[in-house]
């Protein structure tokens, strides 16, 4: 064999070699956000308003329980405020008369003051009008106070009023999410726990992944780059974007294939990718192409 011939195809042999490597794959898994739809009170499911497989934007009415026992609550709550409200105008009454006798006695023991120091009238007619004078301000000390109990009342009936009020409000259940409903794990008729999970969201629209990278392809990566993604049964290359890349080195785990050896220290690196036409399910398998 001719020395060119020879230096030829060791020439391609070592380009193919570095177009094999920088083809490296990294075979991962694809993962959904998934969310949990909570109830805050507890109740019997009176209408269940979603299906499993059902699209749902944020802000979708998803449940409603019997708030019955609730409403009838509110309403004992605003009967005992009306019967404080009587009572408000009652000692409102009640301290204004208070306060005319006060005035008048005090002015009238004035009176009896000047004419006792000139000596025109008794002592006892005196004291005595000082008792009458000491009265009239425990009267009006008292109704003012009975007026600051009713008004306690009526500020700690409003806080039981805004409690239940809340309570109604969180027997109608709405999703903060987007997505698709994966579960609904009640049925109508049911009792739903207080804090438990009803219903399963999978976010549909974006999917993330992991894949791990050793030291020395870590230093061409930065976030913000995109990677290159195909999925078996599909032809054309999706785009996915780096958004996050560890601090920190770990193993391998087992369950993700990468090109190195297993036994190397690796960075995790977090990729996301848009979903819009639902090509990607949550745990499909897809290889990732570095640039």
């Amino acid at each position: 064999m001719k020395p060119t011939l020879v230096f030829i195809l060791v020439l391609l042999s070592l380009a193919g070699c570095q177009s094999k490597q920088e083809q490296q794959v990294w075979t991962t898994v694809m993962e959904a956000e998934i969310y949990k739809i909570s109830a805050l009170s507890g109740g019997q499911i009176k209408q269940i308003l979603v299906s499993e497989g059902q699209e749902i934007e944020s802000g979708t009415l998803v449940a409603k329980l019997d708030d019955q026992q609730f409403r009838f609550n509110r309403e004992q709550l605003q009967a005992s405020l009306l019967e404080l409200e009587a009572q408000n105008d009652l000692y409102q009454s009640q301290i204004a008369l208070a306060a005319a006798d006060l005035e008048y006695q005090s002015s009238r023991q004035q009176r009896n003051e000047k004419l006792y120091e000139e000596e025109m009238i008794a002592r006892q007619q005196f004291e005595d009008g000082e008792i009458i004078k000491k009265k009239a301000e425990l009267q009006h000390e008292s109704a003012r106070k009975n007026l600051a109990l009713v008004k306690a009342k009526q500020a700690s009936l409003q806080a039981q009023l805004k409690s239940v009020q809340k309570q109604i409000d969180d027997c109608v259940i709405v999703s903060s999410f987007s997505g698709r409903v994966e579960s609904v794990f009640y049925d109508e008729g049911e009792m739903l726990p207080a804090m438990a999970h009803l219903a399963e969201i999978v976010n549909t629209k974006s999917m993330e992944a992991n894949i791990y990278v050793n030291e020395e392809r870590l230093a061409t990566l930065k976030p913000g780059m995109r990677v290159k993604l195909r999925v078996n049964g599909y032809k054309n290359e999706l785009t996915a974007q780096i958004t996050r890349i560890s601090n920190k080195a770990e193993f391998t785990p087992k369950t993700v294939l990468t090109p190195d050896n297993r036994t190397v220290m690796v960075y995790a690196v977090r990729l996301r990718t848009g979903n819009t036409q639902g090509i990607l399910k949550d745990g499909m398998p897809v290889d990732v192409y570095l640039p």
